[in-house]
């Protein structure tokens, strides 16, 4: 295929998964850092810390805990999900440190590729490769943050960890003949190369019913703090999920 099909693949994948998953290729005539566009060469602070005000506004009587975890997971699910998509089902990996996302109101969806350059290699090679890219764009994000509020590596790397093992949990939800023990050596992998302490593998258990895995997150996403909504199944703090 040509990079274009790949591409076309990726764009047709991601919004299987959620129409809000919708990329495009860039035109020459766009540009990468344009608003409400957040791009790696840009300074995203203010634009981060509206979305976050915007945050605060719609669920005031979540908190402040709430808004930063919100704010950041709405950061990186894009990438994170692009990444699983692209080594699992294009065995290809696009420049997604390069790529821009689009900010609306209190979320963020949509994204744009201004490069169709690709890389390929094998699942170890390509995750260790995008592991390197999201490393560099995260770290970019919490730089930006860290302009207007406080935001420790350790708190991000928690909800990494999660965000990853929930995408491993995706896998198999869409490929169930994939194995427990394939899908656990998939999530080492991931973990080791986002430098990540392989203790968060325990967070993948085996339903006792369904024998599949199932998360069980170290990280609260903290939603219940919102009028109406409840804890999440896969909490640490549900009750079904205490040890």
């Amino acid at each position: 295929m040509q990079n274009s099909e790949y591409f076309e693949l990726l764009f047709h994948s991601s919004r299987e998964v959620t129409p809000y998953l919708s990329g495009h290729l860039a035109h020459q005539a766009e540009c990468y850092n344009a608003d409400p566009h957040l791009h790696i060469s840009k300074n995203n602070g203010e634009q981060i810390k509206a979305l976050y005000e915007r945050l605060s506004q719609t669920s005031p009587e979540a908190g402040s805990a709430y808004w930063l975890t919100r704010t950041w997971d709405l950061l990186c699910w894009q990438p994170v999900y692009i990444a699983f998509i692209s080594i699992y089902q294009l065995k290809a990996l696009p420049n997604i440190k390069e790529m821009s996302q689009e900010v609306k109101s209190d979320f963020v969806a949509g994204y744009t590729f201004h490069h169709s350059d690709l890389t390929f290699g094998s699942n170890e090679d390509l995750i260790s490769s995008v592991a390197q890219q999201l490393s560099e764009l995260f770290s970019s994000y919490r730089e930006d943050i860290s302009q207007w509020t406080r935001i420790r590596p350790g708190f991000t790397n928690h909800l990494l960890a999660d965000g990853l093992l929930n995408c491993i949990i995706k896998l198999q939800a869409n490929w169930p003949t994939l194995s427990n023990e394939y899908l656990v050596e998939q999530a080492q992998l991931w973990l080791e190369a986002f430098s990540l302490p392989n203790k968060h593998l325990s967070s993948l258990q085996i339903d006792v019913i369904t024998k599949q895995l199932r998360l069980v997150r170290t990280s609260c996403c903290l939603v219940y703090k919102c009028d109406g909504r409840k804890l999440c199944p896969d909490c640490p703090r549900h009750p079904d999920n205490k040890r």
